[in-house]
């Protein structure tokens, strides 16, 4: 499984868009794919660019049920891929080594967003390195923010990758990397996705794809990395320079502070015949889908421990797909909404709202979720929680220490009291 395939099912479907005029990079594409928020966006013509871009690739549910190829069952599909991981088989060559040059950011279209954004992003690339002692590849999406022709910098948050490379710069050593550009959405679903310390997730992308995922080595760092995608992009993350990174237009539609972080040296770039890059446009559905969608699959999976029976959970895109959840529970008592909340925030920490609802209300309709907490939740029905661990992302968090405030509403038909039964349809 590949883009290209994954393309053609887009066209067939009538989920794509082909933009022939010519488009800039900055702020151009950003109108397109705002505009065309639930579709694809094919850009075959871009200002001083060499390579057609693809952008909101993954920007709807029903993308994504084309992507994981699972209409009914697409939410429990990728819950069983998380929980059962399949090593991929290796291959010795591979399309995307068809051509090999020296990296020129120049020639790619890597797009300036918004106006407060410090430069132009590198929002989709996959990032792959290893971990240190063994042959055994991380996979993470971090942004890049181009600085020069071979030179960005990586915004890199304090999960495996920061770990990789801390041990490799306490040893005085770079870390060498590969960027995976143009790829199957299982790739980047995977990469979104939590896994185990020092497992791979390209075992849980051939699991989302069935088994079919190959693997091949780079040429110059012998990272495993998939083996059919686009372009593959070589350097390495420098132990000893570091510069300011940002402002970026992160999740929130805010802009994320400014950091000091480490610079990448970029070397080779390996791309296919006729290669097409991919973009993700922050802040919009995309966005959340791949950062949101895992944790909702990682809560359900938690909560059906605590509770008889989840029907649903959803990060909500007015919560920015990352801080505000609901989920949909039955069969348990009216003190299990507060099980259910604080299951919630231990399987996604930077969840900061979580409502509890019963089966009759449809966690996708905001109005419906909203009637619900009106009318179910009482004066002894909201927990507020203070100095709790917060999101990096939230620009109300205490930012000295990271705290948040964390709240669960229990919208549930309380069992000792009546007239809670909705008699008009939403």
């Amino acid at each position: 499984m590949s883009l290209r395939p994954y393309i053609k099912t887009l066209k067939q479907s009538n989920l794509i868009l082909e933009v022939h005029d010519e488009v800039k990079l900055e702020y151009d594409v950003t109108e397109h794919l705002q505009i065309n928020r639930d579709k694809a966006v094919m850009f075959y013509d871009i200002k001083d660019s060499h390579f057609p871009l693809l952008g909101n690739s993954l920007s709807s549910r029903e993308q994504l049920k084309l992507a994981l190829n699972e209409q009914d069952n697409y939410y429990g599909f990728f819950q069983q891929a998380l929980l059962n991981p399949r090593k991929p088989s290796k291959t010795e060559t591979s399309l995307t080594f068809s051509n090999k040059k020296q990296v020129n950011f120049s020639h790619l279209p890597i797009p300036k967003f918004f106006p407060t954004d410090g430069g132009r992003y590198l929002s989709s690339g996959i990032i792959f390195a290893k971990f240190p002692g063994t042959d055994i590849s991380n996979m993470s999406i971090h942004r890049i923010m181009i600085l020069d022709d071979q030179r960005g910098t990586i915004r890199i948050v304090p999960r495996d990758l920061y770990k990789i490379f801390l041990e490799n710069t306490n040893n005085g050593l770079d870390t060498p990397i590969a960027v995976v550009n143009g790829y199957h959405p299982s790739l980047a679903l995977a990469a979104s996705s939590p896994t185990p310390e020092k497992q791979s997730e390209l075992a849980v992308a051939n699991s989302l794809m069935r088994g079919s995922l190959s693997t091949v080595e780079t040429p110059r760092y012998n990272i495993t990395v998939p083996a059919d995608v686009e372009f593959v992009l070589e350097g390495k993350i420098l132990a000893d320079e570091e510069i300011k990174e940002g402002p970026f237009v992160d999740i929130t539609g805010t802009s994320d502070d400014i950091r000091i972080q480490p610079i990448v040296q970029f070397e080779d770039i390996l791309y296919r015949d006729t290669p097409i890059f991919q973009t993700i446009l922050p802040a919009y559905e995309e966005h959340f889908i791949l950062m949101g969608f895992p944790r909702e699959a990682e809560i359900h999976n938690r909560v059906s421990e605590v509770v008889s029976k989840v029907h649903g959970v959803y990060l909500t895109p007015s919560g920015c797909g990352w801080l505000n959840c609901v989920i949909s529970v039955s069969g348990g008592d009216d003190s299990d909404a507060n099980k259910v909340g604080l299951t919630a925030f231990e399987a996604h920490p930077s969840l900061k709202w979580c409502t509890v609802v019963d089966e009759d209300i449809d966690i996708r309709n905001s109005s419906a979720v909203e009637w619900a907490r009106i009318t179910r939740a009482g004066a002894n029905d909201i927990t507020i929680l203070e100095n709790m661990r917060g999101s990096s992302l939230d620009p109300s968090r205490n930012r000295e220490d990271n705290t948040s405030i964390k709240i669960i509403v229990d919208a549930t038909k309380k069992k000792d009291k009546t007239g809670y039964e909705r008699v008009i349809p939403f």
